[in-house]
């Protein structure tokens, strides 16, 4: 489902190297609603790609707006902004719904990274980019 294109690049290679990472994790929960059939119980499988998803999307946005303080971004609290309602969606996700109702649960996570992901990556990352090569990150 996310193929990695030249056009999401960057050219910072180690924000490059960690938008491919949350694309892999967004593909393992594609391949998750693929597999599950109604009555299966794949809330394990489902809860452990939801804490990646989770704990490498906090990771990831440290990263960014700690190089956006560090240069100095005049972007940055915008950009946080975004960054901050994202992980707020992940934290308010509500467990008991993700078990009572996992193919609706996947399939509802899914939509959200696709437009995260494309809009995200593609429109306000690609904001910082020239900004962040002057100022020497790679």
């Amino acid at each position: 489902m996310f193929e990695w294109k030249k056009e999401f690049e960057l050219g910072i290679p180690s924000i490059d190297a960690q938008h491919q990472k949350l694309l892999e994790i967004g593909n393992r929960i594609s391949a998750l609603l693929v597999q599950h059939e109604e009555g299966n119980d794949d809330y394990d499988d489902i809860m452990e790609v939801l804490d990646e998803l989770t704990n490498y999307t906090i990771y990831h946005f440290k990263v960014e707006e700690d190089y956006f303080l560090k240069f100095k971004y005049p972007e940055y609290a915008k950009h946080k902004v975004e960054h901050d309602a994202f992980i707020d969606y992940l934290h308010s996700i509500d467990l008991k719904n993700v078990e009572n109702e996992q193919k609706a649960f996947l399939k509802e996570l899914l939509k959200k990274i696709v437009n995260w992901v494309f809009n995200h990556i593609i429109t306000t990352d690609f904001m910082y980019k020239d900004f962040m090569i002057s100022q020497g990150m790679k």
